[in-house]
């Protein structure tokens, strides 16, 4: 009789622990059946003013979770920004543009149009806003645009054996502002042409590494591609050097390898301007096995940058590219910009 009681709770147990009373997420029906949209695409702020850090929201509802993507294009610029993302709702709390692009152009003031699409679905919602005042990107920690002609106590070096050296501000062209820094030329003998180095001063800066973000607009011109162009970037925390202590040295005394620098190589090879964003701890060092340097990363202790132009040599003498014979080399900057938290298109 006992034998026949316990079996029986057992059972019970066993149907009770097996029947699922609530179901969790959306029931078959909806995952695999017809797409509908319960409310419309409704944007927050038709006419924004960005250069008042005003923004735009997104708000949608559908029936079930859905890949979708929201596309913004610049009707005058053709900038565009694209914004993705998988549920049923677009939430116009958590789905934001601040006016920034997905890379260069930048918006401007201009008609944007509005495309939300979904993901193997035929729908297709449109809009379109007015920009009032287009995004400022003058914001950061700390700022070079050029504008006023090279940074006050700057340095420029380049090898006069190179012909066609473009070491000089430029104003035809720029990626934002008046004026850039034109930076290239023609290489003949050895890897580098020349650099340019600017001090720094971020005493105030009080974040870790993984908070700077270092942002670089590069103009490349694919017409006569030289090839393998890049340029160098390095960052000297030394603190002990003065930045020039030889006034016939065109190049700083704080980029040397018995010191705290940390450098991040950029090929160079598209057309137009891009700008290139890197977090501070993506730098490496340039002497990391020196057990004299004390490499502890510090953006407060950060004292000067340089930006070195290098491309694959094609002489007769040292014709390591021989493709490259007779071509310039073009590696121009414009608006060099430390942030923090995010590069310069999160902002």
């Amino acid at each position: 009789m006992k034998i026949k009681l316990i079996i029986s709770l057992c059972l019970l147990f066993l149907i009770h622990s097996c029947t699922k009373k609530e179901f969790e997420g959306p029931s078959i029906e909806i995952l695999y059946g017809d797409f509908e949209l319960i409310e419309p695409l409704i944007i927050t702020n038709k006419n924004p003013s960005f250069s008042n850090n005003e923004k735009v929201g997104f708000h949608c509802v559908f029936n079930k979770p859905t890949q979708w993507k929201i596309s913004i294009i610049g009707l005058t610029t053709s900038a565009k920004r694209e914004i993705s993302g998988f549920s049923n709702l677009i939430d116009s709390n958590l789905i934001i543009w601040n006016g920034g692009p997905s890379q260069v152009p930048f918006f401007s003031e201009e008609f944007c149009a509005i495309e939300l699409t979904f993901e193997n679905e035929i729908d297709t919602l449109r809009d379109t806003i007015s920009i009032i005042s287009s995004k400022t990107y003058d914001n950061g920690v700390w700022v070079e645009n050029f504008d006023d002609g090279l940074p006050e106590n700057s340095l420029v070096y380049y090898n006069n054996d190179g012909g066609g050296m473009t070491f000089y501000i430029e104003n035809d062209e720029p990626l934002l502002g008046d004026s850039y820094f034109k930076m290239g030329g023609r290489v003949n003998w050895d890897w580098s042409l020349g650099n340019l180095d600017i001090p720094m001063e971020m005493n105030n800066v009080s974040l870790s590494s993984e908070n700077l973000y270092i942002n670089l607009g590069i103009l490349s011109d694919l017409q006569d591609l030289h090839t393998g162009q890049f340029i160098n970037i390095l960052i000297s925390e030394e603190t002990n050097t003065p930045f020039n202590d030889n006034p016939n040295n065109n190049s700083s005394d704080l980029f040397e390898s018995t010191m705290e620098v940390y450098k991040m190589k950029v090929p160079v090879d598209w057309d137009g301007w891009q700008i290139k964003s890197f977090r501070y701890t993506d730098f490496e060092p340039i002497t990391p096995n020196d057990p004299d340097i004390n490499f502890n990363m510090n953006p407060s202790d950060i004292r000067a940058i340089r930006i070195s132009c290098q491309a694959c040599p094609s002489s007769d003498g040292n014709p390591i590219c021989p493709e490259n014979f007779g071509k310039d080399v073009r590696t121009d900057i414009d608006h060099i910009m430390f942030t923090t938290n995010s590069n310069i298109f999160e902002q």
